[in-house]
């Protein structure tokens, strides 16, 4: 080997070195092999659009153009195209080859290139007999025989959009690094391997849709990137699993950073593991079919507020959700999670973790299982569906947080031993239908619930769209380096047709803005069948008709609008400002939790897609009415209805309230000389007695009442029945009468602006109680007889803060100075 290479080194003076310094010929630079008459593209720092011919011609010797350096293009920002003729048959690839060309938009290779293409008008660099994208441009897209994306092929590319097709089997590494403005993947049935940071800091990519079931069902080692890994460092919220995807592997998920999951109903399995540690996931919506979900399926994630577990699902491993310490809400529709027995450790405490607060059991579980809540320390609430028949032994044992149990079954079911021991449900409410009180009253175990009371009427629905509703709104827009504050009014008024459906008009006041608004056009509403469609007309773009929300869902159900997941839940009470039994729907938002109640709409606004949601304001609904009824009033947040009139608490608290009924449970109201519970159930004696009664009295009879120079606010809370308000004036007669129902409604508004002065009596009743008050109207600072023209120019509104084109007889408020006109 030696002598060889000594006789190679002896004779080389003796070689024609025949390759020459790079030519500048036609604006672009080649290596010229003048024995072989072929040329090399070469370095040259290119402009524009550059055409590449198959032939150039030095000193009238012509060179085929067979061949592309590896550093031709480096460095060439202003180069905007590259046509690649059919005679090059090298190109010595690699990811800088074209570095820093930020503007090359398009590459195209001549047709009948026998190792390069680009295929279809790709815009991209193929490698033909492998089926490679070696590199790709801002315009490109990935044809369907594409099975390989190679090393940096769209590195910092600034498409949006990226539809990754089923032909492409392999990803390698950096393919999508850095590139700014991707917001959304779609990957195709057949990605099966993937390199290292594939997506590495694309900072904008928050949705990806998965197809491939050969990329996601596959097990998954400690040592190998999981799924995960294949959109490390990118800030992805949202995974959805294509129909194609029939499970999820062990450790696919593990530590993905996403914070919602979706999955079609083609998914049969869930393995261990799969989404571990997902610590920013906060929303599941599982497959319809899926029958499995494996051991730490789910643990860790600690933001997860809730999860519905289809009817479908035959095994939940324990521990599949534990150390989710968010979770405090479980709906389970499936009947063989909820069943499973004769397995002392399996409970649903070992799968869901014990800080759950409520569960909820869908229509399609007739038994509960042995041991199924044992030890549920934080349970305070959970609904038994109609169907149930069987209790299992020790079924609530140890649920020492218990608060209510809501019952629907009519026959009470069959139970097992020490079914609700150590539990607290001797200080617990049961809640069963109407006509079985007597049955659970009766039966062991059941009789021993401190309360048994009747279920409230479901049938009761609150509509939406209704003429005249009114809600008022605060706005805190948030304008750095001040805030500011105003109201806003939304209320329904008139009809209108949008592409031929007749709808309610949605209009708009606005007050204490700089830009006040009058019957602002926001858009349109309809109901139908309890479902509630809404048509954008906010900046006088009319839309057509999208359904937010469907109020005949059954509970544990959900709905997906615009990408949220909507969870039905039925509604008993224990909302501030809410009153009743209705429906709500529940779901996350980026900023946290957000509910539309039956009847109200959002909690913040009354359309949650409202266009002011997206611009940045902050939305908080004080109140709902209708008329004079208050559905909802958020007393917590001060009222910028109040207009600057002072307020007097009207307490009545200090009248007689005659025509006592018999008493009901002592949380709900104690009536004067009710046994005390401090006494073990004595009568209490003497000046002891007479203090008791009245201290109890003073805390639980108070039935609140507000007013000022405009309304007359009367709180309903403590009260549940149907009523009949009235006032009267000093001579007796009646000037309002209403007939309430105040287990409904939260509050009434009356307006006793044009009340005359003087002192009026305000009664509550029904067949058992009534209630009586006092109070003087205050006219003070009312003008009288102001002309209208006088006034003209000025700003005027009514007592409800809507703008006014001219003044009304009654109240007005012109330049924040009350005007009374006869």
């Amino acid at each position: 080997m030696k002598r060889t290479l000594l006789f190679i080194l002896l004779f080389s003076p003796m070689l024609q070195i025949t390759v020459s310094a790079s030519e500048k010929i036609d604006g672009i630079y080649y290596n010229l092999d003048k024995n072989e008459k072929t040329a090399e593209v070469a370095f040259g720092g290119y402009l524009g659009d550059i055409v590449i011919p198959s032939t150039v011609t030095k000193d009238d010797v012509e060179y085929t153009v067979t061949s592309i350096a590896s550093n031709a293009f480096y460095n060439s920002p202003q180069m905007t195209s590259v046509t690649i003729p059919k005679s090059v048959t090298t190109i010595k690839f690699k990811r800088e080859f074209f570095y820093n060309c930020n503007k090359l938009a398009s590459i195209v290779v001549e047709e009948g290139n026998p190792k390069y293409d680009s295929r279809e008008g790709c815009n991209a660099l193929i490698e033909t007999a492998s089926n490679k994208l070696l590199y790709g441009t801002n315009n490109s897209f990935i044809p369907n025989s594409i099975t390989t994306i190679g090393v940096a092929a769209f590195e910092k590319c600034n498409f949006t959009t990226l539809s990754i097709p089923n032909s492409v089997t392999t990803i390698e590494d950096d393919a999508f690094y850095g590139c700014p403005e991707l917001t959304s993947v779609y990957i195709g049935t057949g990605l099966a391997n993937f390199g290292e940071y594939v997506f590495y800091e694309c900072d904008k990519l928050k949705k990806v849709e998965i197809h491939s079931n050969t990329l996601v069902s596959k097990n998954y080692t400690i040592e190998e990137m999981n799924v995960a890994g294949l959109f490390g460092g990118a800030p992805i919220e949202e995974i959805v699993l294509g129909e194609e995807v029939t499970s999820v592997g062990d450790r696919a998920f593990v530590r993905c950073n996403m914070n919602s999951i979706k999955m079609s109903d083609n998914l049969i399995r869930i393995g261990n593991k799969a989404f571990w540690e997902c610590i920013n996931l906060t929303s599941i919506e599982f497959s319809n079919n899926l029958e499995y979900i494996g051991e730490w399926a789910f643990a860790g994630c600690h933001a997860l507020p809730s999860v519905i577990i289809p009817k479908s699902v035959k095994c939940i491993d324990a521990i599949a959700f534990q150390w989710c310490y968010a979770l405090t809400k479980v709906v389970v529709n499936s009947n063989a999670v909820v069943s499973r027995e004769n397995e002392q450790f399996y409970s649903m405490p070992s799968c869901f973790g014990k800080q759950v607060k409520e569960y909820v059991l869908g229509e399609k579980v007739t038994k509960i299982g042995d041991f199924a809540f044992y030890d549920s320390n934080e349970l305070v609430s959970i609904n038994i569906p109609s169907y149930v028949t069987n209790v299992g032994d020790s079924a609530f044992y140890n649920c020492n947080s218990m608060i209510d149990v809501y019952c629907y079954a009519e026959q009470v079911p069959e139970t097992g031993k020490d079914v609700f021991v150590s539990s607290n449900y001797t200080n617990a409410t049961l809640h069963v239908p109407a006509a079985s009180l007597d049955a659970y009253r009766n039966a062991e175990q059941w009789k021993d619930f401190g309360n048994i009371v009747a279920l409230e009427d479901l049938d009761f629905y609150r509509p939406f769209v209704e003429e005249g509703k009114v809600w008022t709104i605060k706005v805190i827009a948030d304008s750095w380096p001040t805030t500011e504050e105003w109201t806003e009014y939304y209320y329904l008024e008139g009809d209108t047709i949008v592409n031929g459906q007749m709808a309610k008009r949605m209009l708009c006041d606005r007050t204490g803005s700089s830009q006040d608004v009058n019957g602002e056009y926001v858009g349109a509403c309809y109901e139908q069948d309890k479902k509630v469609y809404y048509s954008r007309g906010y900046g006088r773009i009319q839309l057509d008709f999208e359904q937010l929300y469907d109020f005949t869902l059954s509970t544990g159900d959900s709905i997906t609008k615009n990408g949220t997941i909507l969870v039905v839940n039925k509604l008993f009470g224990g909302i501030p400002g809410f009153k009743g039994t209705y429906y709500d729907l529940y779901y996350n938002t980026v900023g946290g939790k957000e509910r539309w109640l039956e009847g109200v709409g959002s909690e913040s606004w009354p359309l949650n897609n409202h266009p002011r949601w997206a611009n940045g304001n902050i939305g908080i609904l004080l109140s709902c009415r209708i008329g004079d009824e208050v559905i909802y009033y958020n007393s917590e947040v001060e009222d910028p209805c109040d207009m600057g009139a002072k307020k007097q608490r009207f307490d009545f608290t200090h009248t007689v309230k005659t025509k006592p009924k018999v008493p009901k449970r002592r949380e709900e109201r104690l009536r004067v000389g009710e046994r005390s519970s401090g006494t073990n159930g004595r009568w209490p004696k003497g000046k002891a007695m007479r203090e008791e009664r009245r201290e109890e009295a003073s805390a639980m009879q108070s039935l609140y009442g507000e007013y000022n120079e405009q309304k007359l606010d009367i709180n309903l809370d403590p009260l549940d029945d149907a009523y009949l308000v009235s006032i009267t004036d000093e001579t007796g007669k009646t000037v309002y009468e209403k007939a309430i129902n105040a287990g409904a409604i939260v509050a009434l508004n009356i307006d006793i602006s044009s009340y005359a002065e003087g002192r009026y009596t305000v009664t509550v009743e029904n067949s058992g109680e009534s209630f009586t008050g006092i109070f003087d109207t205050n006219t003070t600072g009312i003008k009288e007889n102001v002309t209208i023209e006088r006034l003209k120019d000025d700003r005027i509104y009514n007592l409800q803060g809507q703008r006014l084109s001219s003044l009304r007889k009654g109240v007005n408020i012109v330049n924040g100075r009350k005007v009374y006109v006869k």
